[in-house]
């Protein structure tokens, strides 16, 4: 019977292929958009995960802040649209109901002659969540600035490389002259917390001229993370005009492909392989239409129902097993590509107080999307494409099974 079986594949390629092609295109559609879809999950959770955070708060600057008299457009500033919040707000999001710890910090942008620093404040005495956690975890060369130090600052290392600075160097922002004590290089996913150089937070709020305590991010990290929603509601009850980074949001700054491949990841996973068992379905239709007379044949000599039904369902789990690697094979080699897939850069937005405005120092590599090929979607893929394949195989086999030899030779 196997020897009956190997010879229709010889006599009837394209048909053949037509079954492979059509399982294999549903396997592979299935890895590749499960790949795709928690690719941008992952890429939109880096961001916050280097700075153990699950949503960054800021305020959007108001009519006051918003004044021609207080848009410098040389020296230093807070970055546009951005306002600050006071320690008793920062004290009513640390209090508030889910939330496991917060760390402040205050962003500056100094418009120099010849240079354009983002200055990010950090008080190194929060190091479980927020920049001073990372800030040690960079440090390429020297050391972090120590709690309750002052006129120092630690230098990222593209622009220390192009200002030629090292640990010893002194660097001036706002006037004010700074000894570089380290180069620190941030991770790709800890970009939420980038900027050019870091000085002791108390030494930002002097910069800027603002009163102690104040800060224009707070980096919240949540009891559990499903409950961004909930708490983010309640603290614009309490704290009226706020906007939060999250994994929704950074989601949107990847585009349209991102929100839609992290939402509906599995639905349009499920479709590519539907559609690919339902072509297979079609060609293994088209098969037992053109071997009408072969099947009538094949009764008259005394071949059972059951029978003629094992050949057909053997022929269908051949070729769908077949098209079933094959899918991966290929599918596996889609993800690969899509891992050569350039990222739009959010942490260079974070950084740049939610308004896209890079610093030409900032890290400059090419963020490529995350590719993780887990064995229980290979597994998957390849499961449901043998079995929807199969499935589709036994209904034409049992359709093969109920043609009558008289009717067949009467039509030929």
């Amino acid at each position: 019977m196997m020897t009956y079986v190997l010879s229709q594949f010889r006599g009837r390629p394209w048909r053949a292929f037509g079954v492979v092609a059509g399982v294999a295109l549903g396997a592979a559609l299935y890895v590749a958009i499960a790949v795709l879809g928690n690719g941008f999950r992952e890429a939109a959770r880096r961001p916050l995960e280097g700075v153990a955070a699950d949503l960054i708060i800021t305020r959007p600057a108001g009519p006051q802040e918003e004044s021609p008299s207080t848009q410098r457009t040389r020296g230093l500033r807070l970055p546009f649209g951005s306002a600050l919040i006071s320690s008793a707000d920062v004290g009513i999001i640390a209090h508030t109901d889910g939330v496991a710890a917060v760390a402040a910090a205050l962003q500056l942008w100094d418009f120099g002659p010849d240079r354009y620093t983002i200055v990010l404040g950090v008080d190194p005495s929060q190091h479980t969540v927020g920049p001073g956690r990372t800030l040690m975890r960079g440090l390429m060369a020297g050391r972090a600035f120590r709690p309750g130090e002052r006129d120092v600052a630690v230098a990222d290392r593209h622009y220390a490389a192009f200002f030629t600075l090292k640990p010893g160097s002194t660097t001036t922002v706002g006037g004010k002259r700074l000894t570089v004590v380290g180069i620190a290089e941030q991770s790709e996913g800890s970009q939420a917390a980038a900027a050019n150089l870091y000085v002791p937070l108390a030494d930002a709020q002097i910069l800027a001229e603002v009163g102690p305590g104040q800060v224009n991010q707070v980096y919240v990290r949540l009891v559990s993370a499903g409950n961004v929603d909930a708490v983010l509601a309640d603290l614009a009850r309490r704290l009226g005009q706020i906007s939060a980074i999250t994994e929704d949001s950074l989601l949107q700054v990847m585009g349209g492909i991102g929100r839609i491949s992290a939402r509906f990841t599995a639905v349009a996973a499920a479709v590519g392989l539907v559609g690919g068992v339902v072509l297979a379905w079609l060609a293994l239709s088209g098969w037992v239409s053109e071997r009408r007379q072969e099947i009538g044949l094949m009764k008259s000599l005394g071949w059972r129902a059951r029978e003629v039904e094992r050949v057909f369902l053997l022929e269908a789990m051949a070729l769908t097993l077949f098209g079933g690697f094959l899918g991966i094979v290929l599918g596996m080699g889609s993800a690969w590509m899509l891992g050569r897939l350039p990222l739009p850069n959010a942490g260079a937005s974070l950084t740049s107080g939610l308004v896209g405005l890079g610093s030409p120092m900032s890290p400059t590599g090419v963020a490529r999307l995350p590719v993780r090929i887990s064995l229980t979607t290979l597994c998957m893929g390849l499961l449901a494409a043998i079995g929807g394949g199969t499935l589709a195989g036994w209904i034409t086999a049992r359709q093969a099974a109920t043609v009558k030899p008289a009717e067949t030779f009467r039509q030929g």
